[in-house]
């Protein structure tokens, strides 16, 4: 018999791998933070022994997903009254809140973020490079034991575009923080990549730049350099919206893939965010280079994007290009979002996805588009331990004949999550945090939100 220190028998196990995709009944073994064994129950049974056993109950098993778009700086505002795609028109608004953030609010923040994601099944926190206490930020998820990639924020070093188009999300406060400065910019990736000197990290370093036109050619190009000798993953907002795409068109000569091919950025090791806004030429570039595209089809409806413009992510992913999913923000979107609407817009506006797809666009794609696909993103032997059990307590949560995980695709942010192991450690258990004190983090940042909002307010 081998040994493991985990033992998860009796579930309906969706692996992620496409090779070898379901497992009912499945097991999987851990040990040592690492996936040892996935098959069926009977198989793993005679092989393994282990120093815990968890029954799932007959209940959904499966890699941790992976939100590869999420800004942490709105993650306390959620349905707050006021919305980032307008100006400023009083003190307090997303850009003020943004903006005045210290260690001892990220750190509130941070950690009941960390709690949001766990409860519907995520693993790994991208943060797009917003967050201006990046060290606060890394402790909290670190101590809730829940992974994130974090960078450099506002990388730029060109402002007219936003202050022209939206001079809102660039208020004095926000460039005095994040001066548009390419030095600046480099130094501050450097520092975030200095994380990943230890392998076992939670917390990861990566090139990120602000994106849709805020970045000259000479920053564009030092960043992909940056990112290639370091080995990670370049990443940036682009062709969100057809105002960015045109005045980058005027300013630099190019929009889109094209400028971003022309600059050496388009390639596997590249992430971009939205590309709402293509024409057949970005397409035909993105189809020979194959960098991964991170689609907010939320974003995408609620700016009113697509429609009118295709949706060209089907197309793209049918045809080899990885795609994962993010929602962005959450100040009108809540998490888990993405997988749904992504199933809706592409049979409305493209071609309609299959109905898994969503499933491993939010695992093994996402995490190819974070530069941890040979680490995370599946059940599959070798890999680092992230594994989500959900609840079995709803005849609608008993997935029937599916074997490719399409339940997980409809509705993985409506099924409740029992129980999270993230690099072989468990850190929820019956939907609660086992690392640190539930009840206490919420309330923390409740009150530092409550403290921010009436000093802005004054």
């Amino acid at each position: 018999m081998k040994t493991a220190d985990i033992l998860i028998v009796n579930g309906d196990v969706f692996t992620g791998d496409r090779r070898k995709p379901h497992y009912r009944p499945g097991a999987v073994a851990i040990k040592d933070s690492i996936i040892v064994g996935v098959g069926h129950e009977s198989e793993m049974l005679s092989s393994y022994q282990a120093s815990r056993k968890i029954d799932a109950g007959g209940a959904l098993v499966h890699p941790g997903l992976i939100e590869t778009h999420l800004h942490m700086t709105g993650m306390a505002y959620h349905g707050a009254p006021f919305s980032p795609q307008t100006g400023a028109k009083t003190k307090l608004n997303y850009t003020s809140l943004k903006a005045a953030t210290n260690p001892t609010i990220t750190a509130a923040y941070s950690a009941a973020a960390a709690c949001s994601v766990l409860q519907r099944g995520f693993t790994l926190f991208f943060e797009p490079g917003t967050v201006f206490e990046t060290d606060a930020f890394a402790e909290s998820m670190t101590k809730c034991g829940v992974r994130a990639m974090v960078s450099a924020p506002n990388g730029w070093d060109d402002l007219s575009t936003y202050e022209e188009y939206w001079p809102h999300m660039v208020s004095e406060e926000v460039k005095k923080r994040a001066p548009a400065d390419a030095r600046r910019v480099i130094d501050q990736c450097k520092r975030e990549i200095a994380r990943n000197k230890d392998e076992n990290a939670l917390v990861r370093g990566y090139v990120c730049l602000y994106g849709e036109g805020t970045a000259t050619d000479d920053l564009t190009r030092e960043a992909v350099k940056l990112a290639t000798e370091s080995n990670v993953v370049f990443w940036q907002h682009q062709s969100f919206v057809p105002e960015f795409v045109r005045e980058e068109k005027k300013k630099r000569g190019d929009s889109g893939a094209v400028r971003m091919h022309r600059l050496g950025a388009l390639n596997p090791n590249t992430t971009l965010a939205h590309m709402n806004v293509l024409d057949e030429e970005d397409i035909e570039l993105i189809l020979l280079n194959k960098p991964g595209l991170s689609w907010c089809p939320n974003n995408a409806l609620g700016y009113r994007v697509t429609p009118p413009h295709k949706c060209w992510f089907p197309y793209l992913y049918k045809n080899g290009v990885s795609v994962s999913l993010g929602v962005d923000t959450t100040l009108i979107h809540p998490i888990g979002i993405a997988g749904l609407l992504g199933l809706y817009l592409s049979a409305s506006f493209g071609e309609r996805l299959n109905d898994a797809d969503p499933f491993y666009m939010q695992t093994i794609d996402a995490a190819n588009n974070v530069g941890l696909g040979d680490k995370l993103g599946s059940l599959t032997v070798g890999k680092r331990a992230d594994v989500v059990i959900r609840e079995a307590r709803d005849i609608t949560h008993l997935s029937w004949r599916d074997d490719t995980g399409i339940l997980l695709s409809l509705s993985s942010s409506m099924i409740p999550v029992d129980t999270v192991i993230i690099d072989g450690r468990i850190v929820m258990e019956k939907g609660r945090l086992t690392t640190m004190d539930q009840d206490a983090i919420l309330a923390e940042a409740i009150r530092q939100r409550d403290l921010l909002a009436n000093r802005l307010s004054t």
